[in-house]
């Protein structure tokens, strides 16, 4: 998927659930309540062992929903996210002799950036479409506002910390092209029943697709 596709998505759903898996059995029932909820697009971080047979699980059990690698930081790490099928790769800041390195892949790769120096630095290697983190711990959605009026033609992904209620804020600015995290499925440490799941999700794309239509 090139970044244009994945930019398609995005701009439907507007969320990102972000799971970084301690199980795979918890991670699958995760997912299913997502999609049930509305959850078009899924990012598992790979961080651990576990994580790479979940993707392979998750890729196997939802084969239509745009699934991406997270942490992805290394071309080894990118190559082996792209076997198991992912659609996307991101990683929580700039790799570049990754992005050299995904130059002209069919899959595309989503650097972060926190600062507006990584995001000169970004765009003058012709991405435009960022991740922003962590995002609360480095403004939210005030620093994001700003940083829009400097770079309106930047897409941010932001994530990091990123809870229910703080959905109007980031919703409202254009330069946000979807919210990443765990509300959806987890709170304080544990995973949501499943029919929570799928209504938090639901809730949160609806709070997104609302303000951007308004």
């Amino acid at each position: 998927m090139q970044a244009a596709d994945l930019i398609e998505v995005l701009q439907t759903v507007r969320v990102v659930p972000v799971i970084d898996p301690k199980s795979q059995a918890d991670c699958l029932l995760a997912v299913d309540a997502l999609v049930a909820g509305g959850a078009t697009a899924i990012e598992i971080t790979l961080r651990s062992d576990i994580a790479y047979d979940t993707f392979r699980a998750v890729r196997a059990a939802h084969p239509g929903i745009v699934l991406g690698a997270g942490s992805v930081m290394d071309s080894q790490t990118y190559e082996k996210a792209v076997s198991l099928g992912a659609d996307f790769t991101i990683s929580p800041g700039r790799c570049l002799t990754l992005e050299a390195y995904v130059a002209g892949k069919p899959v595309a790769h989503v650097p972060g950036v926190v600062t507006p120096t990584e995001i000169i630095a970004a765009r003058q290697a012709g991405q435009t479409l960022l991740k922003f983190y962590p995002s609360e711990a480095a403004g939210g959605a005030s620093a994001l506002k700003d940083l829009g009026r400097i770079f309106p033609d930047v897409l941010m992904m932001p994530s990091g910390g990123i809870k229910e209620p703080m959905m109007p804020d980031y919703a409202a600015l254009p330069g946000v092209l979807s919210v990443g995290g765990s509300w959806m499925y987890a709170e304080g440490g544990k995973h949501r029943p499943a029919p929570d799941v799928s209504k938090v999700m639901a809730r949160s794309i609806t709070a997104m697709r609302g303000a951007a239509q308004t």
